[in-house]
């Protein structure tokens, strides 16, 4: 929307329910409910800095830089909205993840970090953790889907509180991540679409075994595929699969 500061201040809070295109989505899960007994799924509520991207546009990245009193203003602003949202749809579906990824327990609260890749740990840790730290505490227990590669941020996540689960981009030390965030935060490991397109089955079956092995304990790590297009080979994704369930076995 590349919204000027002043059109951003103006800004004000919903009344979720009573608001298009929301009042018309609560009548369509009414209507569901009554027909079928039951809501499945939830919305993406995006994350902060997300969000605040939409409203103000790069220029935010600016922002932090020339005015961070503007921009904790505005990252206030989306926290409060998101916050607002999640506990208007996670009573009727009771799922907070389904939307953001499938590798995540759907009860869990999962925010959107598509965009923290961009940003320094150090701009993370002042205009980034208060933020997903409020949620944290109002939305829980609480999940972070990060795309990117962790590396720069792993350290800072850890100090969000009721952190149970996280997802990793491509190219992210998940060895460290597991480190990190000990045994009991569930983590999702993410594999490149470009080695999935590009690469041999024999590289990909390399590839699955490697993350495999950053990934102990396996309990409770998992690994994805994800954003699979036109031209990736059959076979690459067979044996993806099938490395996965033979390598990544568990022996109880």
């Amino acid at each position: 929307m590349n919204l000027s500061k002043e059109a951003c201040d103006k800004l004000v809070k919903p009344d979720l329910p009573n608001v298009s295109p929301m009042k018309e989505l609560l009548g369509q899960i009414d209507h569901l409910k009554a027909k079928y007994g039951r809501v499945v799924g939830d919305i993406n509520t995006t994350g902060v800095q997300n969000l605040a991207l939409k409203l103000r546009g790069d220029q935010l990245y600016i922002d932090y830089f020339e005015d961070p009193d503007f921009c904790h203003r505005l990252l206030k602003f989306c926290t409060d909205c998101i916050i607002d949202l999640w506990h208007l749809i996670y009573p009727i579906t009771g799922s907070g993840a389904a939307d953001v990824t499938p590798m995540c327990d759907p009860k869990i609260f999962c925010v959107a970090n598509c965009t923290t890749e961009q940003i320094s740990s150090d701009t993370y840790e002042e205009f980034g953790l208060p933020y997903d730290t409020m949620l944290s505490k109002a939305c829980n227990p609480f999940g972070i889907h990060h795309c990117g590669n962790l590396d720069a941020v792993a350290e800072q996540y850890a100090k969000v509180p009721n952190l149970v689960f996280i997802e990793a981009g491509f190219g992210s030390d998940f060895a460290r991540g597991r480190k990190i965030y000990g045994p009991d935060v569930a983590f999702n490991a993410r594999i490149s679409p470009v080695q999935m397109k590009n690469d041999t089955a024999e590289e990909i079956e390399a590839t699955v075994k490697e993350v495999i092995d950053q990934g102990e304990p396996l309990s409770n790590f998992s690994i994805d595929t994800v954003g699979l297009t036109h031209g990736v080979p059959d076979e690459n994704v067979r044996i993806a699969r099938q490395t996965a369930m033979t390598y990544g076995k568990i022996n109880h």
